[in-house]
């Protein structure tokens, strides 16, 4: 199954002074399978190291060693001989202190290039923290480790797995990016399949499951055994007295987004008054932390820069999948989304399907909703230069007053984009029309850039104007 995570390691792999990868995602999303696959193709050797299956590799970096020790440990350990180029994987590095924190040393020397993965890092970081606020009293890596985070699989990536013709999904990336319209035929096969994709989700498992039968019914006991897992794992990685709150808070989402909430309501969790974030805080920050969810933050303005107009007690939670929200939901309404109508419940699995897309492509998630006023918009994002103003719309609610609204402002740099069940266009108001898939299709989020200046030239003309004897 091929994943575009596989040529960020193959960049990272040609860098000349890498750092180790530190490859962060939820549980089953697929990096164990990515980074042993990269090391059988990509490296004449791999050391592959399991610290959750295997406590044995725990010993290997038990004790106080320096970098050269660790490394020939290794060696003699997994019987390599050293020669030619290794890759190192430490898979569920969180299960071990001391490998995370060898990860320094093993920095400055290039005897192994380095994969860490990581389900729960960052739950047992913040476990460990100390009074200080420090995670240990050894120096973190993190300064010293590149950081990636895998999720689970997005459209394109399912088409992919699909069998779909390469240069079709390409024609309708650019489609999408340049705003044209794509043939009718294969924007109606593109929608059909997504409509599938929302009610499949992403996790590997259950793409290879839909790919290899179409069997659907297959499909959910994969998903439900993913759900299962998840679940597990609260009472693996956190407190007793937080496994209830978080089994409670996941629960609780599908019902929140389906109600149309304009932020999470600590309240819903089990309508009891005096519910808030000091109960259940904690046990969101557990689910966002292992990737679970995603944080989507109100803003209180759409000017830039956004973040500092996020208001972080103001949010919607989403799942970081599609096919688990379906399992908790218990598959309801799927006959409905995959025969054409994707916006039932409320467009609960549109909303969240977007906001898998947007934090997929790295676009940090917002929406806005004006306090004391029906104006909301689903999503806003830097995009092309610009204050995206992104809404998702229904056949039955096409009219975007909100969206209007934000437009009409005088001297603002944005641009309107509507999400719907059609074809690209751009409407007589300048906005953008995607379809449903459209999102999927979006670019990365800006890179700033700043024009370089010619400090050659400047000293050239300085020595040339000016008299040294004066």
């Amino acid at each position: 199954m091929e994943r575009k995570i596989y040529s960020e390691l193959l960049k990272w792999k040609d860098e000349p002074d890498k750092k180790p990868m530190i490859l962060l995602g939820c549980r089953q999303v697929g990096k164990t399978f990515i980074v042993r696959e990269f090391g059988e193709r990509e490296y004449e050797n791999t050391i592959y190291l399991n610290f959750a299956d295997n406590p044995d590799d725990r010993l290997l970096f038990q004790g106080d060693l320096d970098a050269a020790r660790l490394i020939d440990r290794i060696i003699v350990s997994k019987n390599i001989s050293g020669n030619g180029k290794t890759l190192l994987i430490l898979d569920e590095i969180q299960e071990c202190d001391d490998a995370y924190y060898a990860l320094k040393p093993l920095s400055a020397n290039s005897c192994f290039d380095i994969i860490a993965t990581g389900s729960f890092l960052g739950v047992t970081l913040e476990s460990r923290k100390n009074d200080d606020g420090q995670d240990d009293h050894r120096v973190s890596p993190m300064g010293y480790a590149t950081i990636r985070r895998m999720y689970p699989l997005d459209f394109q990536e399912f088409l992919w797995a699909m069998g779909v013709n390469r240069n079709l999904i390409d024609d309708a990336v650019r489609s999408v990016r340049n705003g044209t319209e794509i043939d009718a035929y294969y924007h109606k096969m593109l929608s059909d399949l997504f409509r599938r994709y929302l009610v499949v989700g992403g996790m590997p498992a259950a793409v290879d499951t839909y790919a290899e039968t179409g069997d659907y019914g297959e499909v959910t006991k994969r998903l439900d055994e993913i759900v299962s897992i998840l679940r597990l794992d609260a009472g693996r990685y956190s407190s007793k007295a937080n496994i209830m709150r978080i089994h409670a808070c996941l629960q609780s989402i599908p019902a929140q987004l389906a109600g149309g909430n304009r932020s999470f309501q600590y309240y819903d969790i089990e309508k009891k008054k005096g519910t808030g974030k000091r109960e259940y805080g904690t046990a969101l920050e557990w689910l966002e932390n292992t990737g679970i969810v995603h944080r989507c933050r109100n803003l209180h303005s759409i000017d830039p820069p956004l973040d500092n107009n996020a208001d972080d007690d103001k949010f919607k939670m989403y799942l970081c999948d599609t096919g688990i929200l379906m399992s908790l939901c218990g598959y309801r309404d799927v006959q409905e989304i995959v025969i054409g109508d994707p916006f039932t419940n409320n467009g609960m699995l549109m909303e969240n399907a977007t906001a898998d897309a947007l934090a997929c492509k790295g676009h940090p998630l917002y929406y806005h909703a004006k306090e004391n006023s029906s104006l909301e918009v689903d999503f806003v994002l830097r995009y092309k230069g610009k204050i995206c103003i992104a809404e998702i719309k229904s056949r039955k609610h096409k009219r975007s007053r909100s969206l209007s609204t934000l437009l009409s402002e005088r001297n603002r740099n944005r641009m309107g984009v509507k999400i719907c069940n059609n074809n690209i266009m751009t409407d007589v108001n300048g906005v953008l029309h995607l379809p449903l898939y459209g999102p999927s299709f979006l670019e990365e989020p800006d890179v700033p850039s700043i024009e370089s200046i010619d400090v050659n030239e400047i000293n050239e003309r300085y020595e040339g104007s000016h008299d040294p004897s004066q």
